[in-house]
């Protein structure tokens, strides 16, 4: 793996392709001082006007909570660009969905690297998939993905679509194909598919009984120690590091914000800070009524160029406000459930499970629900989650995981 991320960290990733920007961007107005100026001047207006579309946009769109921010944007396609340039797409796009302190940026880097055909890319997505980080529903795809990669060869990939195939998640059961599948990553060198192998033969747990096949498969167990732990996705919370920049940024929003209540208990700070709003206001008008001056006397399409981006990205945001509000008659356990509350998740989560006939049985979203509650410190859901990992109810069978969530139910009550 070091060798892999040796081209997608350190200033060579960006250096080469920003540099090429910055040449693309400025280097017109190098005209500036030869006779052909008028055509720099043009190219230095509309590089202004586009700093002051994106500005207005930025501001808008922080005014209406857009969902895609201009500042997400402007970042989505500075990365694809860089990307274009770099010895390895796919490492370099798995690098930032690992690092990524965004969720919707973390997904749509791996999106990017997934679309490459990559094996590590496409088992990451299906891993993904299979913890519910793109929603309910998602094991039909999480198989699709996990097949894609072990046919490109990777070992865990096939080792978990063989466990899809014995358990049935996601796909019809196939004990034989499933075999073959185990076959494949032991021979590939992940010693748990070996390990399995060694059980199943001696058992006969899906297989025939067959000694001489569990004694081969053990040694082989043994020689592939020790065995690699199960990968988790890169969309989970635990899966990485700390990034600096985000402690960073909480600690600096966290003081102003502590500083902010200082001001705002004061009656002093209250009135200093209306008093700033008023100046603001001014200072605003006071600008716009620049622009309208100037244009009036000579430069009449400056007015007319500065006010139209900001009149259609509002009128874009407050169509796209009307079309996603909220509708009416929402389930006031799924409302409350979607808003963060543990109680309501776990409630749920026993709805999913139990089925009805408003609500369909559902392990996969069950287990989705009971994690979103475990992880906020829901005692129940944390047990029924154990359970779930340990029955492979809508998740991958996973003895550890079992083992670990139920040791964190026990530590609850215990506390």
């Amino acid at each position: 793996m070091a060798a892999r991320r040796a081209p997608v960290e350190g200033l060579a990733v960006w250096a080469r392709p920003l540099g090429l920007l910055a040449l693309i961007l400025f280097g017109p107005l190098a005209l500036l001082s030869t006779p052909l100026h008028f055509l720099g001047l043009t190219w230095l207006m509309l590089l202004l006007l586009s700093l002051w579309t994106f500005l207005v946009a930025a501001f808008i769109g922080a005014m209406a909570r857009a969902g895609t921010p201009a500042t997400v944007w402007l970042e989505r396609r500075l990365r694809a660009w860089v990307a274009r340039f770099a010895p390895d797409p796919e490492a370099l796009w798995l690098h930032w969905a690992r690092q990524a302190h965004r969720p919707e940026m973390a997904r749509l880097c791996l999106e990017r690297a997934a679309g490459l055909g990559g094996a590590e890319a496409l088992f990451q997505e299906g891993l993904v998939y299979l913890e519910g980080g793109f929603g309910p529903g998602g094991q039909l795809a999480a198989v699709d993905r996990l097949r894609r990669a072990a046919e490109r060869g990777h070992p865990e990939a096939a080792f978990r679509l063989a466990e899809a195939l014995r358990t049935g998640h996601g796909v019809l059961r196939d004990p034989a194909q499933a075999e073959g599948w185990y076959q494949r990553a032991a021979a590939s060198g992940w010693g748990p598919a070996a390990a399995w192998l060694a059980h199943a033969h001696a058992e006969g747990d899906g297989v025939a009984r067959d000694a001489e096949q569990a004694r081969r498969w053990a040694e082989a167990a043994v020689r592939l120690r020790p065995h690699a732990s199960a990968s988790r996705s890169l969309l989970r919370h635990d899966a990485g590091g700390e990034d600096p920049l985000v402690r960073v940024g909480a600690e600096a929003a966290a003081r102003v914000e502590a500083a902010a209540g200082r001001v705002v208990a004061h009656r002093a700070g209250r009135w200093a800070l209306g008093l700033g709003a008023v100046v603001l206001a001014c200072l605003a008008l006071g600008t716009a009524g620049t622009f309208f001056w100037v244009g009036s006397s000579s430069l009449h399409h400056l007015p007319l160029l500065m006010l139209a981006p900001p009149a259609l990205l509002l009128a874009w945001q407050a169509w796209r406000l009307r079309r996603d509000r909220p509708k009416q008659g929402r389930d006031r356990l799924r409302e409350a459930a979607e808003g963060g509350d543990p109680e309501a998740c776990y409630r749920l989560g026993l709805a999913y499970r139990q089925g009805s006939a408003r609500l369909p049985k559902d392990d996969l979203s069950a287990a989705l629900w009971f994690r979103r509650a475990a992880e906020a410190g829901h005692r129940e859901a944390m047990r029924a989650l154990a359970d779930a990992y340990l029955g492979g109810h809508g998740v991958l069978r996973d003895p550890r995981e079992a083992a670990r969530w139920a040791e964190a139910s026990r530590q609850a009550f215990s506390g």
